[in-house]
């Protein structure tokens, strides 16, 4: 599982605050716990030479690019941001996490309908412990 944006961590919302203020948290997030597979954290850069870099590598894996102002709010079931998806995907929330965070059983997996509910669409199945 790929994370590239968090909304809510320990019943504190997020979406308010901007981008670059909810990926130091993720980042956060995922340095002080140690978070590791099946959990990675998508890279990010704001360096247009990088991000070519990666698209030259989407053979190793890479879905495609989203593009975020590094100032906007999170704004649920109305996309403000871009991507460039090399890869037919489809998008969902992680709504919660059954065992502990480090070592997760199973991830619920959400979407936004059209009238901006989040909706259950289902779960992962358990991870595979790491190697």
């Amino acid at each position: 599982m790929v994370v590239f944006d968090l909304e809510r961590l320990e019943g504190t919302d997020l979406t308010s605050r901007p981008y670059r203020e909810r990926r130091a948290v993720l980042e956060a997030l995922f340095a002080d716990r140690g978070l590791a597979a099946p959990f990675t954290l998508c890279p990010s850069t704001i360096a247009p030479a990088t991000a070519r870099a990666w698209l030259e590598r989407t053979s190793a894996g890479l879905e495609g690019l989203c593009f975020k102002r590094l100032t906007e709010p999170y704004r649920g079931g109305a996309s403000a941001w871009d991507d460039y998806k090399v890869r037919a995907t489809v998008d969902a929330i992680v709504g919660a996490v059954t065992g502990p965070p480090a070592a997760p059983r199973t991830l619920l997996l959400g979407r936004y309908d059209g009238a901006g509910m989040l909706r259950y669409i289902g779960r992962t199945a358990h991870p595979s412990p790491a190697p």
